[in-house]
C-alpha cells in the first residue's frame, strides 16, 4: 500500500471518529443546548477539514539545528508546476508599561516568517533549503503554502548556544556572555547565571527577541572558576534539569581562570546602555506655537551645570523655571504624586529669550523630569532633563576582614523598573536597594569578607514590581542589563574593596 493511500485512510478514520463522538454528544445534550451544540458542531467539521488540508509531506534533513544553519528539505503532494514556499512561525518580544511607571511583563505578538520560495516540478515535488532564522529557540512549526493557503506542516527545534569570552583574566575583568536562541515560553525565557554556585543573576532576551548579552566581572582567588547557566523562572536555577520535561535544552557550563596579573580596579557608572524596545515613551511636550526651549545637555548628574535656553516668550517679561519630580512611597499608605519646585524667576530681554544656567537638582533619577517655563501661572514652553546615577562616595577603600564600607549613590529611580539596584558581592546576590522614598539617593553598608585581595562591589539594574507573574523577573539582578532592560536604560555600577593584612 502507498504512502498515500495509507495517509487518506488514517484521515478518513480520524473524520468518522470525530463525527461519532459529536453525535454521542449531541445525543446527551438537552434540547435546550440544542443551539449551541449545533454551531460545536459546525466549528468541529471546519476544524477537521483543516486538518485533513495540512498534510505531513515536509521532509527535513534534520529537525533540530542552531540559528544560521542550513537545512534541506523536500516537499510532495503538491500541485505540479505551482510557486509555493515555506512559512516559518515565531514572535516578537517587547515589555508592556503603563502610565510610564508600572511594569506590566512580557508580551509577546505571533507573526510568520518567509524562509524559502521555489516552484514544484511535474511531479508535485519541491526541494531546496533554508537558513535557520535569527530570533527565539524552541519548538517552531513550519507550513508549506500555495496560493495563500497553507496545505502542509512540521515541526523544528532551534537550540540555543552560548559563548563565553575571555576565557581568563585578572579580578575585575568584564566577561561577556552571548546567547541566541532563547525561548520564550514560560520556562525558556529566564536564564539564571551562578558564579562558583553562588547565584549571580538573571538572564534574559525577551525585547531583543532570543538574542542576549551578559556581562559579568571576574572575582575570587587565583585559580579556575565555574560558571553555570540554567533556565528556571522564578530567580532561581533549575537543577535537575535532565529530568525535566525540557531536559533537551541546553545546560551550559563555562571555566575562567582568574590569572596574577594586577586586578582592574575602577570604581565606575557604566556608559548608558540602550533601553529595551527604544525605552518608554514620555509624553509629548507643549510648547506655545514660536517657542523653541533647549538644554546643552538632555541628561546629567546630580550637580552638573546645565545651560537652558528659551526663544519666543514674552518680552521682557518674569518667567519662572519650575522643576517636575515625584515624590512619596509606594510601600505606605500615603502613595506618591507629582511635585514641583521653583528653580528661579528669570526676566526675558527685549526679543523675548531667556538664558538660565543652573545645576541639576539632587532627585530623582531614571526617566526624564519635566521642566516648565510659567508666566503668568501660565505654561509657555516645556523640556526634558535626566538625572543619571553618580558614585558620591565609598569609604574606605581598603582594610581588614570585618571592615564596614559606607557607599553613597546619587541619581536612583522611582519606577517599578529603575527604583532599585541589586547588589552583588563577589558575583553573590546579596540583595536590592530602592531609591524612591530617599528621593533618588542609595546609601548603604557592606562588610568586607574574603581573602586577602581586591573583592567585587556590583549594582545591577532589575525588575521591582511587576503585574503578570507568569514570569516573575523581580528582585534578581538583570545581568541582561544592557540590552535588554525595560523603561529608562540603567546602567550598572562597579566598585570594589581591597581586603588588607590585619
Amino acid at each position: 500500500m502507498s504512502n498515500l493511500l495509507q495517509k487518506l485512510i488514517s484521515r478518513k478514520f480520524i473524520l468518522i471518529l470525530t463525527a461519532i463522538i459529536l453525535t454521542i454528544t449531541l445525543s446527551a445534550c438537552s434540547n435546550d443546548q440544542s443551539e449551541s451544540n449545533s454551531k460545536e458542531s459546525a466549528e468541529a467539521s471546519a476544524n477537521a477539514d483543516q486538518t485533513e488540508k495540512l498534510l505531513n509531506n515536509i521532509a527535513l534533513s534534520s529537525s533540530k539545528g542552531e540559528i544560521r544553519e542550513r537545512v534541506d528539505f523536500t516537499v510532495d503532494e503538491l500541485e505540479p508546476n505551482t510557486s509555493v514556499s515555506l512559512k516559518w512561525t515565531t514572535v516578537d518580544g517587547e515589555y508592556e508599561i503603563e502610565n510610564l511607571y508600572a511594569f506590566i511583563g512580557p508580551v509577546y505578538t505571533e507573526k510568520e516568517v518567509v524562509i524559502a520560495e521555489g516552484k514544484s516540478n511535474k511531479n508535485g515535488i519541491w526541494k531546496g533549503s533554508f537558513e535557520i532564522p535569527e530570533g527565539f529557540g524552541g519548538d517552531h512549526t513550519i507550513f508549506v503554502v500555495s496560493d495563500q493557503e497553507k496545505t502542509g506542516q512540521t515541526g523544528f527545534f532551534v537550540s540555543p548556544t552560548f559563548t563565553m569570552s575571555p576565557k581568563s583574566g585578572p579580578v575585575g575583568t568584564e566577561i561577556t556572555i552571548e546567547m541566541e536562541g532563547l525561548g520564550y515560553s514560560t520556562y525558556k525565557s529566564m536564564w539564571q547565571l551562578t558564579y562558583d554556585n553562588k547565584y549571580t543573576g538573571a538572564i534574559t532576551g525577551i525585547s531583543t527577541n532570543g538574542t542576549a548579552e551578559a556581562k559579568i566581572r571576574a572575582a575570587g582567588q587565583v585559580g579556575k572558576h565555574a560558571i553555570s547557566i540554567r533556565s528556571g523562572y522564578l530567580g532561581s536555577p533549575y537543577i535537575n534539569h535532565e529530568q525535566s520535561p525540557h531536559g533537551h535544552w541546553p545546560a551550559p557550563d563555562f571555566i575562567f581562570e582568574v590569572n596574577d596579573e594586577k586586578p582592574i580596579i575602577k570604581n565606575r557608572v557604566e556608559d548608558l546602555p540602550k533601553a529595551a524596545n527604544g525605552g518608554v515613551e514620555m509624553p509629548e511636550l507643549t510648547n506655545k506655537s514660536g517657542i523653541e526651549v533647549n538644554l546643552d545637555k538632555n541628561r546629567g548628574t546630580v550637580g552638573e551645570s546645565v545651560q537652558l535656553a528659551a526663544t519666543g516668550l514674552p518680552e521682557s517679561q518674569e518667567v519662572t523655571v519650575v522643576w517636575n519630580s515625584m515624590k512619596g512611597s509606594r510601600v505606605t499608605a500615603l502613595g506618591f504624586d507629582e511635585t514641583s519646585t521653583n528653580l528661579d524667576t528669570i526676566t526675558t530681554d527685549e526679543q523675548g529669550n531667556l538664558h538660565y544656567d543652573f545645576e541639576i537638582p539632587d532627585d530623582l533619577g531614571g526617566i526624564p523630569h519635566r521642566i516648565d517655563l510659567v508666566t503668568e501661572n501660565e505654561v509657555y514652553g516645556q523640556t526634558y532633563l535626566r538625572i543619571l546615577p553618580s558614585i558620591v562616595d565609598i569609604s574606605p577603600k581598603s582594610g581588614p576582614v570585618g571592615t564596614k564600607v559606607e557607599i553613597t549613590i546619587k541619581g536612583g529611580g522611582w519606577t517599578e523598573y529603575d527604583n532599585a539596584y541589586y547588589m552583588t558581592y563577589d558575583n553573590a546576590y546579596m540583595g536590592y536597594m530602592c531609591s524612591f522614598n530617599s528621593q533618588g539617593t542609595l546609601k548603604f553598608t557592606t562588610i568586607a569578607t574574603g581573602q586577602k585581595g581586591y573583592h567585587l562591589i556590583d549594582l545591577y539594574p532589575g525588575l521591582y514590581m511587576q503585574k503578570e507573574k507568569a514570569i516573575d523577573m523581580t528582585l534578581v539582578p538583570q545581568l541582561t542589563y544592557s540590552t535588554d532592560h525595560p523603561g529608562s536604560a540603567m546602567p550598572a555600577i562597579r566598585a570594589g574593596f581591597e581586603i588588607t593584612d590585619n
